[in-house]
């Protein structure tokens, strides 16, 4: 089985150049599902360019470690160029899946050229949400436009309002959107 990575990031804004400042990626292989959650260290952030609004939304400034504890030795945050490793090597050969996992991969393929690396991932990424909304119309329904209230269409209950924003909680919401949205194609094939 090619292994499967649910991610999300959080970023510095939804404009072109910005950058992930959390990343979480949930690898499910034959050994089982590992996760990883990794801060970018706000020396390789350009904050000067962020939108404060996309840091608002992912409430950077209550969430950061640095920006909460300050620049002391965080286990958890990683200069960008051992980030942009580490996410090179723990999506190799892997199928992507995530919420709209085109806005991550965007910006994590950007955060890998900087440090002359390329995605190693399957090129063909699995976004729920389209795949949900097939699955609906099948079913002789009309899906949700919203992300949230299609989850709760397909009976996935979307991340609370403390975790949602959050890098892990939204991998998370992905990968319970994806495993239930995998049972119901499963069990189409099997009648």
């Amino acid at each position: 089985m090619r292994p499967l990575v649910f991610l999300d990031t959080e970023t510095t804004g939804l404009h072109r150049d910005r950058q992930p400042w959390e990343i979480a990626l949930i690898r499910r292989d034959d050994a089982g599902d590992t996760r990883i959650v990794l801060y970018i260290d706000v020396a390789d952030l350009d904050l000067a360019a962020a939108e404060p609004a996309g840091l608002r939304i992912s409430r950077f400034s209550s969430r950061h470690p640095q920006v909460v504890y300050g620049s002391i030795h965080l286990p958890s945050v990683y200069r960008e160029r051992d980030a942009a490793a580490i996410v090179r090597e723990w999506t190799l050969d892997a199928t992507i899946v995530g919420v709209v996992p085109s806005f991550d991969t965007y910006c994590l393929t950007t955060m890998l050229a900087r440090h002359h690396l390329s995605p190693a991932w399957c090129p063909d990424v699995v976004d729920v949400v389209p795949m949900a909304a097939r699955i609906i119309r099948r079913c002789g329904r009309i899906p949700e436009t919203d992300h949230v209230r299609l989850s709760q269409q397909c009976g996935v209950r979307p991340p609370g309002a403390s975790h949602r924003h959050t890098a892990l909680g939204d991998a998370r919401w992905a990968m319970r959107w994806y495993d239930n949205l995998d049972a119901r194609l499963v069990n189409e094939v099997a009648r």
